[in-house]
């Protein structure tokens, strides 16, 4: 089974915590890392970012990427310091999903290693 690169970008976040944007699925049965994660503020105003791990795999629980992250009036801040693993139980899968203080204000960049179980 070969790995595949993947690149997943979404324009503009939701700022509904209730009904956050998706912004990544990891595939049925498959583990992925993300290798890259970069989150851009669009407008002149400090936004705040919340990204987290939406889990349905038994055992496990929803888990925060960050927090309250501020990202600067028009800048980018890369989120990620190291590997992080998404899997899929054949069942359930984890899926990435990401919220703003502002409406449309961030755009966001995953870049994904998939397809690498052993």
């Amino acid at each position: 089974m070969a790995n595949d690169f993947k690149r997943e970008t979404k324009s503009g976040l939701s700022n509904n915590s209730g009904s956050p944007t998706s912004l990544y699925t990891c595939a049925s049965s498959k583990s992925s890392i993300i290798i890259g994660f970069t989150l851009t503020n669009k407008t002149t105003n400090d936004v705040t970012v919340h990204a987290y791990i939406d889990t349905a795999i038994s055992g496990d629980e929803d888990a925060f990427l960050c927090h309250n992250l501020a990202v600067p009036a028009s800048s980018t801040v890369e989120l990620t310091m190291g590997k992080v693993v998404l899997t899929h139980d054949g069942s359930n899968g984890d899926v990435v999903k990401a919220y703003a203080s502002a409406a449309s204000a961030i755009d966001v960049v995953l870049s994904i290693l998939e397809d690498v179980n052993s």
